[in-house]
């Protein structure tokens, strides 16, 4: 690929993620519109002719690992995982 085909793709990739956030913004202001009509209904869930919505309170237990590591650094220390990734930047 030469830096003029580079160039377009780059153009074109620019263009799809301008298209996803807008996107994701209208697909937003949608779930927000229906979770204030079941907060306003009183209910967690709700169903039309085509589909079953829900918007229900889920509790997780999560390790602070911040606390930890300040309190029991020789705890986190044995139990920390650190992962890499690659990250795809354009600019």
């Amino acid at each position: 690929m030469d830096n003029l085909q580079m160039d377009e793709k780059l153009a074109r990739l620019r263009r799809c993620r301008r298209e996803m956030d807008t996107l994701k913004q209208e697909a937003e202001a949608i779930e927000a519109e229906v979770k204030a009509e079941l907060e306003s209904r009183g209910v967690e869930q709700a169903e039309t002719a085509h589909y079953k919505v829900s918007w229900k309170t889920v509790s997780s237990t999560r390790l602070d690992t911040k606390a930890l590591k300040a309190e029991r650094p020789e705890i986190y220390g044995r139990y920390a995982v650190t992962s890499s990734t690659k990250r795809f930047t354009v600019t």
